[in-house]
């Protein structure tokens, strides 16, 4: 091997071990987003039960428009949860078993936990 394949070869291993390192850091920083957001809607989930255990408590009549900023933000938050789950398993060349909700391989044919055939699915 002379030295040009040598350094051929070398950026090669160098690009790999680096795309490889990107990832990983990107899906730390994915989950670290993904609980930072489980945080906020935890917080949320608590304002609602406030919401809810106030007018309860009142003996008021419960107007659903007065939590739907609440769960409107519950909503977007818990769609913001979802698509970084897809991302991180994207990242990691997985998705997830449509029937039992597990993290597969991609080109999985069956479920490793449900055992159920993936390219039947819906």
């Amino acid at each position: 091997m002379n030295f040009d394949n040598f350094f051929v070869k070398a950026k090669e291993v160098f690009e790999t071990a680096y795309k490889k390192t990107e990832d990983v850091v990107n899906v730390g920083k994915q989950k670290l987003d993904m609980s930072t957001l489980e945080n906020k809607l935890g917080k949320s989930y608590e304002t609602l039960g406030k919401l809810c255990y106030d007018v309860i408590s009142k003996g008021e009549p419960f107007d659903p428009e007065t939590v739907k900023p609440v769960t409107d933000d519950i909503t977007e938050k818990l769609a913001q949860i979802e698509e970084l789950k897809k991302e991180i398993l994207k990242a990691k060349n997985k998705k997830m078993c449509p029937y039992c909700n597990t993290p597969v391989e991609k080109n999985s044919q069956f479920c490793n936990n449900c055992g159920k055939n993936l390219n039947t699915a819906d």
